[in-house]
């Protein structure tokens, strides 16, 4: 996975698909027999695969997806019928909790704290922590026949894979209550207006509307958009005056990036310019 030509990569299992194109990793949950919902080995893929996005030059966005026609529908429900368990034997609930917390960091909060922007293709259904997956992107593309659904209480959980913290930033507490106490089945268009995807977009135009979208993010330059997300991040937390100046700190700093100079003097000749590689792709900064 270190060459730099694009096309399909290996991720381990036919559970996930992985393919680089232009600066953008695309990939794919695929097990569409059961609507993408998770296995051991596709979550396991999908962790490395966000360590190779990470770290690789040559992937500047992220593009998730499932296969099939659905997004993903989260835990699987025939297993969990049977009482079964991809995180480890019902006999050892030990072992299960530390798979699925060591399992979600590498995942949800992995893809959320990702220092390259990432876009979930929603098509079908995207329950549970399915859900999840979405929400921890940083732009969310739904066709119009899409469904999100919680899908916790109908099935007597709580919540997982950062569901309940995600909808809480994203909606306030008492809406995402709502949405976890009532699991209604929410049109994408219902999901727009709620603040849950960015667009609704017609069924036959969401591929091409999702392509065009990471092929933008692939052009920004890197050190923009990791340090856009840090000030992102830190306006959760942090009052005016710090986040302004953070602002300001890193306006400094990225006025002398040489991606700055090309994209100032490309707009000032009226012609596009391509994205200079991040000067320091392991030292994030502050």
């Amino acid at each position: 996975m270190s060459n730099h030509s694009d096309g399909a990569l290996p991720t381990g299992t036919a559970h996930l698909l992985a393919a680089r194109a232009g600066g953008v990793l695309t990939l794919t949950l695929n097990r569409p027999e059961a609507r993408n919902a998770f296995s051991r080995e596709m979550l396991d893929g999908l962790a490395a695969m966000l360590d190779f996005a990470a770290a690789s030059g040559d992937v500047r966005a992220v593009v998730l997806r499932g296969s099939g026609g659905a997004f993903c529908a989260g835990g699987d429900l025939a297993k969990l019928a049977a009482g079964e368990s991809i995180f480890g034997p019902a006999d050892d609930p030990g072992a299960r909790l530390g798979a699925q917390r060591a399992l979600q960091r590498a995942t949800v909060v992995r893809l959320r704290e990702l220092a390259k922007p990432s876009v979930a293709l929603v098509e079908g259904a995207a329950v549970g922590a399915g859900l999840g997956l979405a929400l921890a992107c940083d732009l969310r593309y739904a066709g119009a026949s899409a469904t999100l659904r919680t899908g916790f209480g109908r099935i007597g959980l709580a919540g997982d894979f950062g569901c309940t913290w995600q909808l809480t930033r994203l909606l306030g507490a008492s809406r995402a209550l709502e949405l976890l106490y009532l699991s209604p089945p929410l049109s994408a268009a219902r999901a727009q207006e709620l603040g849950l995807v960015n667009e609704a977009v017609a069924d036959d135009e969401l591929e091409a509307h999702v392509s065009r979208t990471a092929a933008r993010l692939a052009a920004l330059s890197p050190d923009a958009v990791r340090v856009m997300k840090q000030h992102v991040a830190r306006a959760h937390d942090h009052d005016l005056p710090d986040c302004a100046d953070a602002e300001a700190a890193w306006h400094v700093r990225l006025l002398e990036s040489g991606a700055h100079r090309d994209a100032v003097r490309a707009i000032a000749h009226g012609r596009p310019r391509a994205a200079r590689a991040p000067s320091d792709p392991q030292n994030p900064g502050a």
